[in-house]
């Protein structure tokens, strides 16, 4: 695979990672206010909006090492804020892994997860994401 097909994969992944997470945190708070009878659908859609995000962070996990090592040769000659950025994303990867957890133990006991955690984590989740982000454009500009 070549570095610029790593790179759109990468990119793609984070687009779809990040806009599922915003998108699955509106779902959430739309389910919160809406009757009871649609409920349900929301929460389908917001478990599967959080697959596709938590599915695009082992995305962003593999090709990002393969870039690195493609483009980098290795971690040495990153700069700092290459780490700062790898503290954000390994931060949105428990808060996306938590989620994950929670909205699978829920599925199995079929009730639904703890929405006010779920809400918290899902913020912090894309707080992460976006710091990651800037982070990025930051080491590699």
């Amino acid at each position: 695979m070549t570095l610029i097909s790593l790179s759109f994969l990468h990119y793609l992944a984070f687009s779809l990672g990040i806009g599922g997470g915003i998108a699955g945190m509106l779902a959430g708070r739309m389910a919160a206010r809406a009757a009871s009878e649609t409920r349900p659908t929301l929460g389908r859609l917001q478990r599967r909006l959080g697959q596709i995000s938590a599915l695009s962070i082992v995305i962003l996990w593999v090709t990002g090492v393969w870039l690195i090592h493609g483009r980098y040769g290795g971690l040495s000659p990153l700069p700092w804020l290459f780490w700062a950025k790898i503290v954000a994303v390994v931060a949105l990867t428990i808060c996306a892994a938590w989620i994950q957890a929670l909205s699978l133990r829920a599925w199995r006991r079929e009730t639904p997860p703890p929405a006010a955690r779920m809400a918290r984590l899902s913020k912090l989740a894309n707080l992460f994401a976006l710091l990651a982000l800037g982070l990025a454009v930051a080491a590699f500009a």
